[in-house]
């Protein structure tokens, strides 16, 4: 027997802690969950609105409402036990989507939006927008500084201001230390110049090489993804309705350089990280720039920055974590896929899935970076983007 047997799909929809009452589930055409590895998770409900009798005390917040002559107000009165101010902004909503009879949670965030459809010659809509707490930190921008503190002490300050709890990989404290240090010395820290919590939060995880995501109230910092062996599989005829792989060279050299000047001694160094892909493992070389340009070139440098500033051995250290931060995004887009499947709660970001029956060529392990689930009248189903992890 199946570990994941599918009967009929089902979902949960809570509001405040509370499901929504039968009156409101009754209008409810599709329910759509997206997430990815970048950004906010996002949840759509669309909702039939006969008689616009969602834009009656259960949308607060917007003034008065004028409702249409012709619309028949005792219906509104008679929508059933729907509390008024439902669909306020910010309210907390949680999703849960699978099949009969346990569905899986997937989703806790906050209403962000709420849109009304007056289509010609159809029933009116409702559309309500949630997304995770993510969705907080890009509010607004700032500018300010932090002084010279720890990397670590300036993320637990946006999360705080943003109520989340912070949880940062381990892996970051070494080179925080050594930057910490430098900014003591130099009398540079960390500046928020115009940017959002999350652009300036984005910016120190490339410093690290780490990456942003959050799950429910906690904010993680992580360097590495939590998986690595396949949580499912799918093949093509049958649970895999369809899959579309590309695969391409173009902006995705096997190496990256940046060129620094060390101003301290008056010399210019090229910096290149290369994937040696025969001993599948990150190379380093640093020489002097001169050099470089009659030595055999490891890689068509795709970055120089000729006069920036690197003070110290931290300043050579940060340039090559970022510039392994960068070698990863374009070496893992060299063979990338979208494709649908039979609904699974299971295919979500940062998930490891097995393909088969797509010939010997794609039939492979890929990183999910994006999916979409959708439950409407054509049943339960998920679209997917993935790509092929070549370094982990």
């Amino acid at each position: 027997m199946s570990a994941h047997p599918q009967y009929a799909p089902v979902y949960r929809i809570a509001i405040n802690d509370t499901e929504i009452p039968a009156a409101v589930r009754s209008c409810v055409t599709s329910v759509r969950y997206e997430d990815g590895i970048e950004g906010a998770d996002q949840v759509q409900i669309a909702l039939a609105n006969p008689d616009l009798q969602f834009l009656r005390d259960h949308i607060r917040g917007l003034g008065a409402i004028a409702i249409p002559t012709a619309v028949n107000v005792n219906a509104i009165g008679n929508v059933g036990a729907v509390p008024g101010g439902l669909f306020d902004l910010d309210n907390k909503v949680t999703l849960a989507l699978g099949y009969a009879p346990a569905p899986e949670e997937m989703f806790l965030g906050e209403i962000t939006g709420v849109a009304a459809g007056f289509p010609n010659g159809a029933i009116p809509t409702l559309t309500i927008t949630a997304h995770d707490f993510l969705q907080r930190m890009t509010r607004g921008s700032v500018s300010r500084g932090f002084g010279p503190i720890p990397d670590a002490a300036v993320i637990a300050i946006l999360s705080g201001e943003n109520g989340l709890l912070p949880l940062i990989d381990p892996s970051m404290i070494p080179l925080d230390a050594l930057n910490t240090i430098g900014n003591y010395l130099f009398g540079t820290a960390t500046k928020q110049s115009g940017q959002s919590d999350f652009q300036l939060l984005n910016q120190i995880a490339a410093r690290y090489d780490m990456q942003v995501s959050v799950d429910h109230h906690t904010l993680y910092l992580t360097r590495f993804l939590k998986e690595y062996e396949p949580r499912l599989t799918l093949r093509y005829g049958q649970s895999l309705l369809d899959f579309s792989p590309r695969v391409s060279s173009v902006g995705q050299p096997v190496g990256v350089s940046m060129r620094i000047s060390l101003r301290e001694i008056r010399i210019d160094l090229l910096l290149s990280v290369f994937w040696d892909f025969d001993r599948e493992s990150i190379g380093v070389t640093v020489l002097p720039a001169q050099a470089a340009r009659v030595a055999p070139s490891v890689s068509k440098p795709v970055k120089e920055s000729k006069y920036k500033a690197i003070r110290n051995a931290i300043g050579v250290a940060n340039t090559v974590v970022g510039l392994i931060h960068e070698l990863r995004q374009k070496i893992n887009n060299r063979l990338t896929g979208s494709g649908s499947a039979v609904g699974d709660p299971r295919l979500r970001a940062g998930a490891v899935v097995r393909l088969e029956g797509l010939g010997a060529d794609f039939s492979r392990v890929y990183r999910v970076t994006k999916a979409s689930h959708t439950l409407d009248g054509g049943g339960y189903r998920t679209s997917f983007e993935v790509q092929r992890e070549i370094i982990p």
